[in-house]
């Protein structure tokens, strides 16, 4: 396990990193040509020397080999302002000339597995640059291989064709295990609106979990592409019922005039209304409790929330180069705040409409840098849409002296964390079933609408004034520059994560409700004891431990015991054998604690 672990943290650069250089466009690796962890520890194990890297003149004559057949290939969609070639038909549109990313890239791997004399046919050119051209940026901007591409572009001219939903369901190798079920792949593609509230309620069943959720609507063409979590026995079943459900959902939705809209310009629809809610008014500035009006004002949300992110380029000016009018009313114009004094090495106190807010800078984001982010639409409804124990965001700001910076709520009353460790107090137990109720209270409203949160600890429970607690720092922008490099969550964050998450592949895997319940288990071990977990182990000692050894922290003898069943609960190695976060709330409700 320690060697898995410093594989995955150690990996070398790929070819395909190479081409992606070459192309000089910020895409991701591809998984299949990324080395795995066991082929590493293979390696390791044989009695054989490891060969030495290859010296740099190869690298070099496998770029120039890419290079050449990039240059050969875009001669055959002329897109120089050279007239050789015998490709497409020049459009004269901006939009035609500049190919999606994607489109580029894929083709382009198309182009060098195929004989170095041939071109690509011209109807698989033109079919595809259709496909992405009936489909919002957001789907350009996702990073499918080429073969799921060629995959949805079959579904969407079926379903185009037979004028019925196109459903394709293949079981994904590697997530999931035989404990916990299998991973499904569900992608459909529709010629009506859709709404996955309505479908995830066809397919209500204690034996199906929703892990990822991408929906993209454009121009009446709906493309989806649900992971679904099936537990072991229900595979026939699950196949069965939901080309039932997708289907029985279409016809419905023909059948409304209006259809179903989106809030928020998801996967490039829209809903104006959601953008009239007015976050000030919901929270009273004495106390930060949530005013009476709340389901008044609250937007409705669907029920999941697709997953949906805008990719944002600025410039060292810090001016927008693109994607900024899709952030609507969370742009934030830098004259309106007012930066009162620094708090913390990237935050400042300051004052946004008359109401003290934190502004927190992003690293990698500052002044006099160009940079490139993605910024995740659903954290930004999640954050805004007045649930009591949720951060309250206002809004993102690019301000020329500051660079890019996250405006919220003032916490004055600091982090769990802060009061255990740096304050060195200790919680009572009324305090401690208080807070946990809380987050619990947070954590069942942001699973009930498909989304995990991610690396759950005592840092990211903020407090007001009142103790009164929610959960902020949810990650909603990431900088595309940080894409494959070793953070904090995959190092110290390993003390909270969930066996399964720390022994999965860090390229694939991803957190689930069950494994927010494990870590919201360990929050409350640290709130009862007021000590730091592990905190006698290193990262990856503890993270070996927990993964490979089923190391778990010692509960106190003083210990109620209904938190006592409550944390080994929490804690159980079957994923699905942990409390849903409904029945945490029950549970601490019921309790009378003085």
């Amino acid at each position: 396990m320690a060697a898995a672990l410093e594989c995955w943290s150690g990996r070398p650069s790929t070819d395909e990193e190479t081409v992606e250089h070459v192309l000089m466009k910020p895409h991701g690796r591809s998984d299949d040509s990324l080395p795995t962890c066991a082929d590493s520890a293979r390696a390791a194990g044989e009695p054989t020397p490891t060969p030495t890297p290859a010296p740099p003149k190869k690298w070099q004559r496998l770029g120039r080999n890419f290079a050449g057949a990039i240059a050969a290939f875009k001669n055959t969609l002329n897109l120089d302002g050279g007239g050789g070639g015998s490709g497409l038909p020049r459009d004269p549109s901006p939009r035609a000339e500049k190919p999606p990313p994607l489109l580029l890239r894929g083709l382009a791997q198309l182009y060098s597995r195929g004989a170095a004399n041939q071109q690509l046919p011209e109807k698989l050119v033109a079919d595809l640059r259709r496909h992405f051209d009936a489909l919002p940026n957001s789907y350009a901007q996702a990073g499918y291989d080429m073969k799921d591409v060629l995959l949805h572009a079959r579904l969407a001219e079926q379903a185009t064709g037979e004028d019925q939903p196109a459903v394709n369901i293949e079981e994904v190798h590697g997530r999931g295990s035989c404990e916990e079920g299998t991973v499904f792949q569900l992608t459909f593609a529709c010629t009506a609106p859709l709404s996955w509230q309505s479908m995830s309620g066809s397919l209500d069943s204690p034996s199906f979990c929703c892990k990822k959720i991408q929906i993209f609507e454009k121009r009446g063409l709906t493309l989806g592409v649900v992971m679904i979590l099936v537990q072991t026995g229900n595979e026939a079943l699950f196949k069965n019922q939901v080309e039932s459900a997708l289907k029985s959902v279409v016809k419905k939705q023909r059948k409304n005039s209006g259809g179903v809209k989106l809030p928020f310009g998801l996967c490039g629809c829209q809903e104006e209304g959601s953008r009239n809610f007015d976050e000030e008014s919901m929270f009273d500035p004495d106390d930060g409790r949530v005013l009476d009006n709340e389901p008044a004002h609250r937007p409705q949300l669907p029920t999941p929330l697709p997953q949906a992110s805008v990719f944002v380029s600025v410039d060292e000016w810090q001016t927008i180069r693109s994607g900024g009018e899709e952030l609507g009313r969370w742009m934030l114009r830098s004259e309106e705040i007012e930066f009162v004094d620094w708090f913390g090495a990237n935050s400042f106190r300051g004052v946004y409409k008359g109401k003290k807010v934190w502004v927190n800078k992003l690293r990698g984001c500052d002044m006099g840098s160009a940079y490139d982010v993605e910024i995740r639409q659903d954290l930004l409804q999640l954050m805004s849409c007045g649930q009591r124990n949720i951060l309250q965001l206002h809004g993102v700001c690019f301000s020329e002296n500051h660079g890019l910076c996250i405006v919220t709520r003032m916490m004055e009353g600091g982090s769990v964390h802060d009061i255990l460790v740096q304050r060195n107090k200790r919680l009572s137990l009324r305090d401690t079933v208080r807070i946990a109720l809380d987050v619990a209270d947070a954590m069942a409203f942001m699973n009930g609408y498909g989304i995990a949160y991610r690396d759950l600890n005592a840092r990211k429970i903020l407090l007001d004034r009142q103790g009164n607690a929610c959960l902020g720092d949810m990650g909603i922008v990431t900088p595309c520059s940080n894409v494959g490099e070793v953070t904090e969550y995959e190092t110290s964050g390993y003390r909270w994560l969930a066996p399964e998450i720390i022994a999965g592949d860090p390229e694939t895997v991803s957190e689930t409700w069950m494994s927010n319940v494990y870590s919201y288990g360990m929050v409350l071990w640290e709130m009862i004891t007021g000590e730091e977990a592990y905190s006698t182990y290193s990262p990856v000692q503890a993270a070996v431990g927990i993964a490979a050894c089923g190391l778990r922290p010692e509960i106190p003898r003083d210990c109620p015991p209904f938190l006592r069943s409550l944390m080994n609960r929490c804690w159980d190695s079957s994923p699905l054998k942990r409390p849903q976060f409904s029945e945490i709330t029950s549970i601490l409700q019921r309790q009378n604690v003085r």
